[in-house]
């Protein structure tokens, strides 16, 4: 099978097998990414993807779970899904859980029935691009939907029994607003109590758009320090003790809040103040 798109999956995937079912992103609107630039989305063919199944012979043993590699997997029909769901568990019988890129506008698409389908047919572990809690960021970024939408659509999710990580990103608000964002999004997070929260930081690509506004400075960078303290004031008001935080800015912090986040919140403080 001929692929050119991008091959990323997020660190809780590292033991999973890796499908590609897409090309590109159907949205690619998003002014901080470059990932998927010059690339046209595509769907694979079902032919595609069960070639490449067909190549595992004796290695599909004990694989039991599965990510659809692509920007945004859940853009595909429920028909295709469950048609490339069910070549899944042809050539891998042991699969438990099969999991995905998932964007708010793509839940939202899918209608109460689709979304019990899908738990059904063993769709789990969803990473849904979040972001940050502040409308007018999401905005400036086209991220293509509200902070009310990603509330909406992460309580459906919660609902059918979809697990679900919360991607969020520091720095999202620019310099001098980490303290703002912060407070918002942990407000969202408490809300819509995500399975996993998984943090990442904006990085200035020079092929992304957010370049450009960079240049003429229409958008000011936050620091590394103060992206830090963002990350200290988002722990801190977080109220999810079953929730797991999994970030590395600077300190790697890991594990479930309840437990560990007094320990996390210790270490990124050593960091912030060594700084």
């Amino acid at each position: 099978m001929k692929y050119t798109g991008q091959i990323y999956r997020p660190p809780f995937e590292v033991y999973s097998y890796l499908l590609p079912v897409t090309e590109g992103c159907s949205y690619n609107k998003c002014r901080f990414c470059s990932l998927y630039r010059g690339i046209n989305f595509r769907l694979l063919t079902l032919e595609e993807i069960s070639a490449r199944l067909s190549k595992l012979g004796e290695n599909s043993r004990g694989i039991e779970r599965v990510y659809l590699v692509g920007a945004d997997p859940l853009t595909l029909s429920i028909n295709l899904l469950e048609q490339i769901i069910a070549l899944v568990k042809n050539f891998l019988p042991e699969v438990k859980v099969i999991s995905m890129n998932a964007t708010v506008k793509n839940i939202k698409s899918k209608g109460e029935r689709n979304l019990r389908r899908l738990k059904d047919l063993g769709v789990n572990d969803l990473y849904v691009e979040i972001e940050c809690g502040l409308d007018d960021v999401l905005k400036n970024f086209k991220k293509g939907n509200t902070v009310t939408a990603a509330r909406e659509q992460c309580l459906r999710l919660k609902f059918h029994g979809i697990s679900y990580t919360a991607l969020i990103k520091l720095g999202m608000a620019g310099a001098g607003r980490g303290g703002e964002c912060a407070l918002a999004t942990a407000e969202l997070l408490n809300e819509i109590a995500p399975d996993k929260i998984f943090v990442d930081v904006l990085t200035n690509f020079p092929d992304a758009k957010l370049f450009e506004d960079i240049k003429t400075e229409k958008f000011i960078p936050a620091r590394a320090k103060e992206m830090l303290i963002e990350e200290k004031f988002l722990l801190e008001n977080l109220n999810l003790p079953e929730s797991y935080f999994w970030a590395n800015n600077g300190a790697a912090l890991i594990g479930y809040l309840g437990e560990s986040k007094f320990a996390m919140l210790e270490k990124l403080q050593r960091v912030i103040d060594a700084w």
